[in-house]
Order: C-alpha cells, then sequence, then structure tokens
C-alpha cells in the first residue's frame, strides 16, 4: 500500500463506528497494519494488548516501543518511527 492509498484502509472506521465491545477477527487484513505498543503501558499491559492484538489482527504487526509507558510512547517519535519504517 502506498500512501496515496492508505487511505483506502477502513480499519479505523470499522473499529471506531463498531457498537459491540468485542471487534470480530479480521483474517486477512483489509490492508497493512503495524500496532506499536508501549513496553510499560500501565493502563492496558504488553501482554494484555499483545494477546487481544493476535486474536483481533492475526496478520498484523505487533511491535513494542522499548522503555515507552502509557503517554510517553505519544512523544516517542522517533521510535514509533523506526516501528513505522517511515
Amino acid at each position: 500500500m502506498t500512501p496515496s492509498n492508505a487511505l483506502e484502509c477502513t480499519l479505523v472506521h470499522d473499529i471506531v463506528n463498531n457498537g459491540d465491545e468485542h471487534v470480530a477477527a479480521m483474517d486477512p487484513l483489509p490492508c497493512p497494519i503495524t500496532i506499536a505498543w508501549a513496553e510499560k503501558d500501565s493502563l492496558v499491559p504488553l501482554e494484555v494488548s499483545e494477546a487481544v492484538v493476535r486474536e483481533r489482527l492475526p496478520r498484523a504487526t505487533f511491535a513494542v516501543l522499548p522503555e515507552s509507558g502509557t503517554l510517553r510512547c505519544l512523544s516517542t517519535i522517533l521510535a514509533v518511527t523506526r516501528v513505522a519504517k517511515v
């Protein structure tokens, strides 16, 4: 997928507009997906988030942002861009 057609992916729309708490597994994925998670997230621990991602997005790439906490991962731009390979 190129940046010009990245907006064609409706994954965010599908998840955000789903009234249920559970989102059914997506396999195959509608577009390439990388989930980056903070290693030291205190709200949703890494082990929990990784298990949910593996269950619901089985072909997605799951990457860990080293030494990042819940909010720090939002400001760790270099780590995020390395994971996203932008």
